[in-house]
């Protein structure tokens, strides 16, 4: 490289000098005043500068020549550009040396990049320019997230210019999944879509702003550079336009797919149906009917409304809010036809609710009772957006429906309401904005289920009206979904707008609400109360979170006493509340003797019930159309309208105006749960399969839909709907189908093990849905956790393409991770992976590459659990997912931790806690705090790890997780023990026991087992202590768990120990080695090695004693295990001891006493304690040692044996009156 000439080092050196002159002479002590330097500083410059030529003197002074004014000015260009590059190396770092980039594009340019503490900031800039563009030009080489296009949609929906180009496997992959998108966008009179060579970085201009978008190797954005500068901007619009101009332009052939759209879905009215025709935003009244009317979802449960109300006959296009299923409130609508007892079976209609027929729920707070309805009205009012979370069967749409009742008829403004599962997924923002804003008054928006799919825009809306007080929202959420958003369908500025939503969660039923419920039921029904609704109330107690909710336990217990369902006579204990009478009279019993009668009687009675049911789950109306599907030439149309009279009063409750109005969803799941309990599973998949075909084919077989029409008298809008477009019936018909066990995996027996799934697809059904069939089923069993079903599913499954092989790899790494197969786990996690990477399926990539760390993590391959982990977050951040990188924060955590345990664990900890909290993952929080009150354990903080575990419980109850409940329960027994409260323990212990027996886990009922064998080998009880060790075990070993065994076998040697067997416990001790093999951690080795250092202190070899414990010692140091490290420091100050070197061995047991003290571990202070008594009491002269009185004792007994023996007796687990505790609820044997 050529050096620079002295020319420019002078420019270099003196560039203030230069500039300054450059504006007009100057002379030498003008100069010293304007740039304060010394006159001597200013001598030496000037006469560099006048020497090489730059500046010369006149009669005015100094000033630049054409020569200096040209270099100043092209240095200090020079080094602006140098320093906009430098600023911004970290976010090019990814780029290759050809990448072309002007230096104008980071001219004072801001950088963001995706990495920790704010990993989804660059996506949060790029999304809030596109949120207020009026105009966007885009270049990019992959989607930053997926919600761009629509962003980019709405802009050329505006009017507004869109020019993208994008590279060929990028359009490919939009077009295959965002297909309706780029049609309607390209359709803009000023868009423009091409397919461009050459785009290796992006590149984005929106209004005045241009943003440049590097990716990284995985395709993920690595960060961003963002400027306002004009250059900037001038050079980003002729990149893209350059790159648009040489590319291939396809806006005509997206455009097509908008046509194909709009043929679909424009031939839509407001004419007569038989119904009303009104709308949330146009003249009429839609009936209660329609606005129950609900769709169908993906897979994943989301709603869609394939079966949905069809759009009036006639005249022009309908309001988009109410074709997506909002119906504005009005007297009307709340005037129509009430049935007192309706929603004793089903969700309330508004004139049920505002007939009264509804029980206002309250709950407890400040000591008094209030209305849950009049608190969130309160809050609304105030102007702030509101969440009602509770799970299924709680009350909430009720709760959400009575609110918006008390609004209208308040005055205070408009209400638009939009039911679960209603109409076409949601997406007319910018109507239901101005809407909002041109109300009069305060108007108020209610979307119930709003985390699912076709509903999740509303929460955008929302954030955009969040500064006006005459705008609220009002969200009704799931429990289970609201908990735990791995998957919402948010973009980042909807996700973090969710941390400012008043979020309220459903009570549970105390006994006051149960009374009023009581008192309600009996004044609709007309009937007397019950004796006792306490006893009821405990009867529906139901631990299982994926059980049906209490209330609709409750209330279908109040509705048998009255004799209002027809499936079975009530009794009098029933009515008096008898608790002996529960079991005969609650909801499962009901359901069970539902199942019986309808499967015993002949065809086609069976599968009018089994449709039923299943169309119920998935939020299907129009069950009695599509029940007619099931007539052929063996059963007449008469004998489907008898099935669906005997399904009156249990499945289909109807009223005059919704012959169609079903139960509660949660019935039909305990139908046909109870279904596959009552039938082989085979069976029951033909069964259900037969159903669910018949009803598929109506896409293929226009004959059919015929005879339907005929069969309910003519009008019949669902096959209105399938003619309209088969294809797209067929589409969302087969996701709905297989979405009931996407969202209850223990209904996975439904759809057979694919070996012989019973059910066809039709021929209208798209090729790109074809596949995902099997992929659906494989993960129902996954997540039911039927390892056999899976396997078997996994088996069968003939993927059609790579991504479809990936899952599948996937699903048998799961597999192999749950059942302790981790070498084979990893295996099958790796080639996900790489099939998921060649498939550009960047989220399936990161659920794999997370599999993979947890694999390594659970076979003791701590550094390749964290080089995968850390791998996940990266990917995970590139694809917009902050739940994903919380929890590859947490399993980067785990790693480490089990590495080092230094304070980047707690820090890794706190940062997934803060992700967690921020998205209101309830789940994901109780995961984080659990690790954290294990990492503070470890550590010895037990007070803090404590309150750790006790809020980990309580997120997981929230939630309903009864596996990791019982975890955090042995926590808890774990931090009692170390503080030597056997009987807590042991309570822990045993409840945890019960909690596994009641989810049917033989891993959590082992681990509880061995914690009740610890818990007795820590007071004594050693006998007692073995039997329960053993049995865990045989657990273990039954389980395929090395690792488990070998925790277990430590503490058998420990029991052995206290017996005086050593060579039983050195045998004990050879097991666990054999058994850790190369997978030992640290504290396994610390604890292996403490033991050996005891077991040969005990037979008088010191030198191997003290040689053992120094390494226990040191592995115990480097993993933070505080508890070892206390005990072994404990033991080498008796080994010092045994040879007589006093000093030392004061040292070390003081030590050990000062650390056991402040750790609170009584397997540490008792020994060390007794060791310095007796010490003491031997020694000639206790007086005239140098002890330094450890922190529980004080100076002047520092040297007094007796302080040190009270000070064990106060630590010692006392045994008495312990041995009965191991045994309440449940067997001694375990």
């Amino acid at each position: 490289m050529e050096a620079p000439s002295g020319l420019v080092e002078v420019a270099e050196r003196r560039l203030d000098f230069l500039e300054r002159l450059v504006d007009g002479a100057l002379r030498k002590h003008e100069l010293v005043d304007e740039l304060g330097h010394s006159r001597s500083t200013v001598n030496r410059a000037i006469d560099e500068l006048e020497a090489a030529g730059l500046v010369a003197g006149e009669t005015d002074g100094y000033r630049t020549t054409l020569t200096g004014r040209l270099l100043a000015r092209s240095y200090r260009r020079f080094l602006t550009v140098a320093a906009d590059v430098d600023a911004a190396t970290e976010t090019l770092a990814p780029l290759g040396p050809g990448v072309e980039i002007s230096p104008a594009a980071l001219r004072d340019a801001d950088t963001y990049r995706a990495a920790a503490p704010d990993p989804y900031r660059p996506l949060e800039r790029i999304d809030g320019v596109l949120a207020e563009a009026d105009g966007v030009a885009a270049a990019l080489p992959a989607l930053p997230y997926p919600r761009l296009l629509d962003r980019l949609r709405r802009v050329a929906d505006a009017g507004e210019p869109v020019d993208l180009a994008l590279t060929d496997r990028t359009y490919r992959h939009a077009r295959e999944r965002y297909a309706d998108t780029l049609g309607e966008l390209s359709a803009g009179d000023r868009a423009a879509v091409s397919v461009a060579d050459g785009i290796d970085v992006g590149c984005l201009v929106a209004d005045e702003t241009a943003i440049l978008v590097v990716f990284d190797a995985d395709g993920g954005v690595h960060g961003v550079a963002e400027s306002a500068d004009p250059e900037a901007v001038a050079w980003a619009r002729d990149r893209v336009r350059s790159l648009g101009e040489a590319g291939r332009d396809v806006t005509e052939e997206l455009a097509a797919i908008r046509e194909a759209r709009a043929a679909r879905d424009g031939d839509t009215g407001t004419g007569g149906t038989g119904r009303g025709a009104g709308s949330a935003g146009g003249s009429g009244e839609r009936s209660d009917n329609d606005a129950r009317r609900g769709g169908i979802g993906d897979a994943d449960v989301s709603g869609f409304d394939a079966f949905g109300a069809p759009p009036a006959r006639g005249g022009g296009g309908p309001d988009p809010l109410s074709a997506q299923g909002f119906v504005a409130l009005d007297d009307g609508l709340l005037g129509g036809d009430a049935d007192p007892t309706g929603p004793l079976h089903a969700t309330p209609s508004f004139a049920e609710v505002d007939a009264g027929y509804v029980l206002d729920r309250t709950a407890l707070r400040d000591g008094s009772r209030r209305s849950i309805a009049d608190r969130l009205i309160e809050g609304l009012a105030a102007g702030d957006d509101h969440a009602l979370v509770g799970p299924a069967g709680s009350g909430k749409s009720t709760v959400c429906r009575l609110a918006a009742v008390r609004w209208h008829r308040s005055g205070r403004g408009p209400v638009l309401y939009r039911p679960g599962d209603e109409g076409e997924p949601f997406s007319a923002t910018d109507r239901l904005r101005e809407r909002a804003v041109a109300a009069e008054g305060h108007a108020l928006v209610v979307v119930e289920d709003v985390v699912d799919a076709d509903a999740a825009d509303a929460v955008g809306v929302a954030r955009g009206l969040a500064d006006r007080d005459d705008v609220s929202f009002l969200f009704d959420a799931r429990e289970e979904r609201y908990d735990d958003p791995d998957s919402l369908p948010l973009n980042p500025s909807d996700l973090e707008y969710r941390r400012r939503i008043e979020s309220r969660r459903m009570p549970r039923l105390d006994e006051r609400e149960t009374e009023r419920l009581a008192a309600h039921v009996a004044e609709l029904t007309g009937t007397e109360a019950v004796a006792d609704p306490g006893a009821l109330l405990d009867a529906v107690r139901r631990p299982e979170g994926d059980r049906p909710g209490e209330l609709l336990c409750l209330v279908h217990h109040l509705v048998r006493t009255g004799d209002l369902l027809d499936d079975a006579p009530s009794t009098a204990g029933g009515r008096d509340g008898n608790s002996g009478e529960t079991d005969e009279t609650g909801l499962e019993a009901s359901v069970s003797r539902a199942v019986r009668d309808l499967t015993e009687r002949p065809p086609p009675t069976a599968g009018v019930a089994v449709l039923a049911n299943l169309l119920n789950v998935a939020g299907v109306s129009d069950v009695r159309e599509f029940a007619y599907a099931l007539a052929d030439d063996e059963t007449a149309p008469e004998a489907v309208q008898r099935a669906l009279d005997r399904l009156s009063g249990t499945v289909l409750v109807p009223t005059p105006t919704d012959p169609d109005r079903a139960v509660h969803q949660e019935w039909s799941v305990l139908f046909l749960e109870r279904l596959l309990e009552r039938e082989p599973e085979p069976v029951v998949a033909r069964r259900v399969g037969r159903a669910a075909t018949r009803v598929l084919e109506l896409a293929d077989d226009p004959a059919r839909r015929s005879r339907i029409r005929r069969a309910v008298g003519g009008d019949a809008p669902a096959m209105d709907r399938i003619e309209r477009d088969p294809e797209a019936w067929a589409a969302d018909a087969v996701r709905a189908v297989y979405g009931v066990g996407r969202r209850y995996p223990r209904l996975a027996g439904l759809y057979g093990r694919v070996r012989y799934s019973w059910i066809d697809l039709p021929d209208a059904c798209p090729a790109d849905l074809r596949d995902r069939a099997p992929e659906w089923v494989v993960r129902m069993y996954v997540d039911a956790g039927d390892l056999d079903g899976a396997t078997d599913a996994l088996d069968a499954w003939r993927p059609a393409n790579e991504a479809g092989e990936a899952e599948r790899q996937r699903g048998y790494g799961d597999v192999a991770r749950r059942r302790g197969e981790y070498d084979a786990a990893r295996e099958r996690f790796d080639r996900a992976a790489a099939l998921f990477s060649a498939a550009d399926d960047r989220r399936g990539l990161a659920a794999a590459v997370r599999g993979r760390a947890q694999a390594a993590h659970f076979a003791g391959d701590y550094e390749a659990a964290y080089e995968a982990a850390s791998r996940a977050h990266a990917i995970g951040a590139a694809v917009d997912d902050p739940i994903a990188i919380a929890k590859s924060l947490m399993d980067i955590g785990n790693a480490l931790d089990a590495l080092d345990g230094t304070d980047a664990v707690i820090d890794h900890y706190r940062v997934a806690r803060g992700l967690f909290e921020t998205y209101d993952d309830t789940h994901g929080e109780a995961n984080v705090r659990t690790n954290l009150a294990v990492a503070r354990r470890r550590r010895g903080e037990l007070a803090a790890a404590k309150r750790e575990a006790q809020r980990a419980l309580d997120g997981y109850r929230t939630v309903g997780d009864e596996h990791r409940e019982a975890v955090v329960l042995l926590n808890l027994g774990a931090i009692a023990e170390q503080r030597g409260e056997v009987g807590e323990a042991a309570a822990h212990a045993r409840e945890a026991r019960a909690i596994a027996d009641r989810v049917g886990s033989d891993l959590y009922r082992a681990f509880a087992v061995s914690h009740l064998g610890s818990a007795a080998q820590l007071a004594g009880d050693l006998d007692r202590a073995e039997r329960y060790l053993r049995d865990a075990l045989a657990a273990f070993e039954d389980l395929d768990a090395d690792s488990r065994r070998a925790m277990v076998a430590v503490t058998l040697a420990e029991v052995e120990l206290r017996r005086g067997d050593l060579d039983a416990a050195e045998r004990w001790l050879d097991r666990t080695e054999s058994l850790l093999d190369e997978h030992a951690g640290r504290r396994r080795l610390a604890m292996v090695n403490r033991n050996r250092g005891v077991v040969a202190l005990e037979r008088g070899d010191l030198d191997r004693a003290a040689a053992a414990l120094e390494s226990g010692l040191e592995q115990a140091r480097a993993g933070g295990f505080t508890a070892v490290e206390a005990r072994a420091l404990a033991d080498r100050g008796r080994v010092a001891a045994e040879r007589e070197n006093t000093e030392t061995a004061l040292d070390r047991l003081t030590a050990a006493l000062d650390l056991g003290r402040r750790i609170e571990c009584v397997r540490a202070i008792v020994p060390a304690a007794e060791a310095l008594a007796a010490l003491l009491a031997s020694h000639p002269d206790p007086d005239g040692l140098g002890v330094d009185a450890p922190g529980p004792i004080g100076e002047g007994s520092a040297t007094d044996p007796a302080a040190y023996r009270d000070l064990a007796d106060r630590w010692r687990a006392d045994a008495d009156g312990v041995a009965a505790d191991f045994t309440a609820s449940g067997s001694e044997a375990g």
